[in-house]
């Protein structure tokens, strides 16, 4: 078995990945940043990102102490760790301007990356900004000193002496043992592993439609779990409502998400009750839909002026995200309609009526 050592090894090339490889080469080590894809930059999250670049869902370039007291509102953050967090969120996006990432800011006080890029919708959402950023990234990193392996996959942990010294990796169909003193994960999430998905968010919440990349299996997040790391909140989850044409059909999946219906409608179950608080919004619905018996069957009624409003001012700032009015319509997603609750029950399509 080859054996290679590196001062710090890095898992996962997407945003998280690079910035850490980047940040530690610029400090003059020895640097391996490794990832699973072939492809050039990768396939994770970043790649398919809109490009928002939030801190807790506020501006990251809010006060530090805001972003403190935002986070430690739910209790369940460690001082120290937020405190660290929340002081360096604003030059954490400064730094990426002074590596050439392109950062832009907009009216209502969020940070994208530059969004002046290409876009494509259906059948796969795609969008420049996470590539264009990656690249960056990656010929500052290369250009610094660091090594990059795609095909590296990394297999599990070596720990001694209850320190972990790096990792095994399977490249080229060798087992190959990386040695290092500090070794990051940053492997995303585990949306694409079903197992996981029922075991920590709910029992049928691998029936959700995947948004993100195929590529986040939690590898990191079960190496860390072997050997014994304390994982916290793993029921909670980034998503959101979109269509149930998704499941058959590519077209309609990430976007249009449907947020703007959210809040002015009602979610109902397969037997017409309603269970759930629209008013939390549609991450916070999204997060119980995908821990109940039915994650499928669920039913969003609206009224006729949400549905024009959706076209009129669509919910989403950015141009790359489509508006649920008109691309649902115009795409024969299913839409029933009737002017009252009985003729909805008898689910009369609506198919180009109004």
């Amino acid at each position: 078995m080859d054996e290679v050592r590196w001062d710090v090894i890095v898992v996962g090339a997407g945003l998280a990945g690079f910035t850490s490889a980047l940040r530690a080469a610029e400090a003059g080590l020895k640097v391996l940043l490794i990832d699973k894809s072939e492809q050039p930059l990768g396939d994770g999250n970043s790649l398919m990102a809109s490009g928002s670049l939030r801190a807790g869902g506020k501006n990251p370039k809010s006060d530090p102490a805001e972003l403190y007291r935002f986070v430690m509102s739910e209790g369940i953050g460690r001082p120290d760790l937020v405190q660290a967090w929340a002081a360096t969120c604003s030059r954490a996006i400064d730094w990426l301007v002074s590596v050439g990432v392109g950062v832009v800011e907009t009216s209502p006080g969020r940070v994208w990356l530059d969004q002046e890029s290409e876009i494509s919708f259906a059948p796969v959402y795609k969008k420049d900004v996470g590539s264009r950023a990656l690249t960056q990234l990656k010929a500052r990193f290369s250009s610094s000193g660091g090594c990059h392996w795609g095909g590296a996959e990394a297999l599990r942990l070596i720990v001694e002496q209850n320190h972990v010294l790096g990792l095994l990796a399977r490249k080229d169909d060798s087992e190959i043992e990386l040695r290092s003193p500090a070794t990051i994960l940053c492997t995303g999430g585990f949306s694409a592993n079903k197992e996981m998905l029922r075991r920590y968010v709910g029992a049928h919440a691998d029936q959700c439609k995947l948004r993100g990349s195929r590529q986040c299996t939690g590898d990191g997040l079960r190496m860390a779990l072997k050997i014994g790391a304390k994982a916290v909140n793993l029921q909670y989850f980034y998503g959101h409502l979109i269509a149930r044409n998704a499941l058959t059909d590519d077209r309609f999946w990430p976007y249009p998400r449907l947020d703007s219906f959210i809040d002015e409608g009602i979610l109902i179950d397969a037997r017409g009750r309603r269970f759930v608080d629209e008013g939390r919004g549609d991450v916070a619905v999204a997060n119980e839909i995908a821990r109940s018996d039915d994650v499928t069957g669920v039913t969003l009624i609206f009224d006729h002026t949400s549905w024009s409003a959706a076209r009129e001012k669509p919910s989403s700032t950015s141009k790359a995200i489509p508006s649920s009015n008109p691309w649902l319509w115009e795409n024969d997603a299913e839409i029933f309609c009737d002017a009252t609750i009985s003729g909805l029950a008898e689910t009369r399509s609506w198919k180009n009526t109004l």
